[in-house]
């Protein structure tokens, strides 16, 4: 028996997810007021977001340089937020916003913090340019995971001018001034993901990747969502990944990572073997979704996150565990299904 994991139905069901109060971010102000230098590092720098209402649980992060870079502005919601914290870094023109990918946690606030950087340049992979330009598909998408509060925990985006934008393919690159960033195209999170590397610092910054490491436990949690989450393609970019020879990795989910870039590739790995095993061999042996989910977090709560409770209901505000239930699900039924027409 394999059992069925239907998103709606966990969002709108009997198990609701973490609920918090939705994020009052900072209004956006263009006033200047007074100027702080900016960075003398060209090290990435966390932009805190206070996604959902708490800190430490989506980064943006900023590229200082002669061409500053913003990369993962966060939601919707928090643009004013983040728009205050280069401020306060002392960042007051920004070249480039870049996207990883383009979930409503990570590229939500772009269209707000364009408008408020009329100079910078936005890039995001070239299949997905569409949902910056017309952003209720970035709306639809939020809804089809989340449910009608969807908007209340993301906020609701601007779109992006065609103008502005800039697709990038596989080993393309971004004008950081006095040096380039490279994209790198990592599907598997969802198929249009990219990994961003400066090969100066030796600074990769990953996104969604490799999953999330919050501050307070050197634990990975995988980050398996649906629509299009796919576990080989996943691995496999995190194998190419590791041939970059990165100084160090920055998470979407929070910072840079508590260990060294080798030993965090394999544990990311192997919490994503780890996560996937454990949802094959339950819904093999589960009635329906509900119970699934139960099973599945006894497995976590016992063997797979040995984290402080505090930790692990950060882990369920940033990526809930039914959020990567549904996204197994998904990659399970389509390669049953590919094998079917196979058959």
């Amino acid at each position: 028996m394999t059992t069925r994991f239907n998103v709606r139905k966990k969002v709108l069901g009997n198990l609701k997810p973490v609920r918090l109060a939705a994020n009052s971010a900072e209004p956006v102000s263009r006033s200047r007021g007074t100027e702080v230098p900016p960075p003398e590092t060209i090290e990435p720098i966390v932009i805190d977001t206070r996604m959902r209402g708490e800190s430490e649980i989506m980064a943006a992060h900023l590229l200082p340089g002669k061409r500053p870079a913003l990369i993962d502005p966060g939601p919707a919601n928090t643009a004013g937020n983040v728009i205050k914290g280069l401020r306060e870094v002392g960042i007051q023109r920004l070249d480039s916003i870049v996207l990883t990918h383009v979930h409503c946690e990570n590229a939500g606030a772009a269209g707000e913090i364009a408008r408020h950087f009329p100079e910078a340049t936005v890039y995001v992979h070239e299949s997905v340019t569409g949902y910056l330009v017309n952003p209720e598909r970035l709306a639809d998408s939020a809804r089809a995971i989340w449910g009608e509060d969807a908007e209340k925990w993301f906020g609701r985006s601007v779109a992006v001018e065609t103008t502005r934008l800039r697709p990038l393919r596989d080993g393309d690159s971004v004008d950081l001034g006095d040096r380039r960033l490279e994209a790198i195209a990592s599907p598997g999170h969802t198929g249009a993901h990219m990994v961003f590397f400066d090969r100066q610092t030796g600074a990769m910054v990953c996104g969604d990747a490799l999953g999330l490491q919050l501050p307070g436990s050197r634990t990975i949690r995988p980050s398996t969502p649906p629509s299009d989450f796919c576990h080989d393609e996943a691995v496999a970019s995190i194998e190419k990944l590791r041939g970059f020879d990165p100084a160090s990795l920055h998470f979407a989910h929070y910072g840079e990572s508590r260990q060294s870039p080798g030993e965090t590739f394999d544990r990311a790995i192997t919490a994503m073997t780890a996560w996937r095993t454990s949802f094959l061999k339950k819904s093999e042996v589960t009635e329906n979704g509900e119970e699934l989910l139960r099973s599945v977090n006894a497995c976590v709560e016992a063997t797979l996150e040995p984290v402080p409770p505090s930790v692990r209901r950060r882990f369920e505000v940033a990526n809930p565990t039914w959020v990567n239930i549904a996204g197994m699900s998904g990659d399970l039924d389509r390669k049953q299904s590919r094998l079917a027409d196979a058959a």
